[in-house]
């Protein structure tokens, strides 16, 4: 199978993409990359096996009116660029999953006659996937309630498309290990929270195994704020092998990305989550929801955050083993965990009808 996969941007839409990428390939296929060509696709595609085509694009709302015709006039550009490096790899399918880069590449799948279909990540699709889903063959969702967005009769809940080796890490520490991410791109209140509360969470939790993920441009000064208080973490600006940072977790403290919640799901892993406040329609936080409501996280809302609050929650789960425990169990079936083969069933169905 031929399959062209088109998104990017962020991890979140990254990740998902390497993962089905991997997917093809493994059972003899091959694989075309488009995506946006920013800096984090350019760090974690940096020795990928796949080819990989940046597309000259960028979000249309948000923006001012001039940047919006800005934006509008690179999606044109996009789109064509688009369509030429279809026609030259010749796929029997486009796949979608979310980000700038999946629009210009599904509208091409469209005027080119190709089967096609996208992935929605979050509970709350984003209005360009709305858009999409009128265009695409199929629709794949991670969470449950997703589907009432779309068509019923092309949508299925195939949860998240996630790398085989996510659970391959190996543990190296015999402590509490606690990670801390606020995503590939970080998250600076989550940052100064961890900088404000360390001391006292090393004093609460002496044999605490820190990773913290912080974002290139947290990095330097978040390092040194642990070096100088003699503080022991790990601390990276991306960490490119998450399979290793979750095997030293007992705990993580993350924003509620639909790509974290489901990889939680996957690994079993108690989480407090923290919210993105500004992301659309507030998807975040109902991501960060599904699994408050099965009791396997907790949320804390960016807003009503103090360190006393954040202190407190991390110093009593670190510390309780059984709750741990049953945190992880509530996690235990809440999504699909083999969505790479129900989603490359439904796409060879298609592709047998190209």
């Amino acid at each position: 199978m031929k399959m062209v996969i088109a998104g990017g941007g962020t991890g979140g839409h990254l990740f998902p993409a390497l993962a089905l990428a991997e997917e093809v390939t493994g059972r003899g296929g091959e694989v075309l990359l488009m995506g946006s060509g920013r800096k984090i696709e350019q760090i974690a595609l940096e020795k990928t096996p796949y080819q990989v085509k940046p597309l000259p694009v960028e979000g249309v709302f948000g923006r001012s009116i001039p940047g919006k015709f800005r934006a509008l006039g690179k999606m044109i550009w996009a789109t064509f660029v688009s369509t030429r490096a279809i026609k030259r790899f010749a796929p029997q399918l486009v796949f979608g999953v979310g980000g700038y880069a999946s629009v210009p590449t599904l509208l091409a799948a469209k005027l080119l006659g190709i089967k096609s279909a996208l992935h929605e990540q979050n509970t709350i699709p984003g209005r360009a996937n709305l858009f999409l889903a009128r265009l695409v063959d199929r629709i794949f969702v991670t969470f449950p309630e997703t589907r009432r967005y779309f068509p019923k009769e092309k949508t299925i809940v195939s949860g998240m498309p996630i790398r085989k080796g996510l659970r391959r890490g190996r543990r190296e520490h015999e402590g509490i290990g606690l990670l801390v991410t606020g995503g590939s791109q970080g998250a600076r209140t989550i940052n100064e929270a961890m900088l404000e509360i360390a001391p006292a969470l090393f004093q609460a939790v002496p044999n605490l195994f820190l990773v913290h993920q912080t974002g290139s441009a947290d990095y330097e000064r978040v390092k040194k704020a642990y070096q100088e208080r003699s503080l022991k973490a790990i601390v990276l600006p991306f960490i490119k092998d998450m399979a290793w940072a979750y095997a030293q977790a007992d705990v993580v403290l993350a924003r509620a990305g639909a790509a974290t919640v489901a990889e939680l799901c996957y690994l079993k892993k108690p989480a407090i989550l923290i919210p993105y406040p500004y992301a659309v329609a507030d998807h975040q936080r109902e991501n960060a929801r599904f699994l408050v409501k099965a009791k396997g996280a907790l949320m804390f809302l960016e807003n009503e955050l103090t360190p006393a609050k954040l202190l407190k929650a991390l110093t009593e789960l670190l510390t309780d083993a059984d709750r741990r425990r049953a945190m992880s169990q509530k996690l235990s079936g809440l999504l699909p965990e083999n969505a790479l083969s129900i989603i490359y069933k439904e796409m060879e169905a298609l592709a047998a009808y190209a």
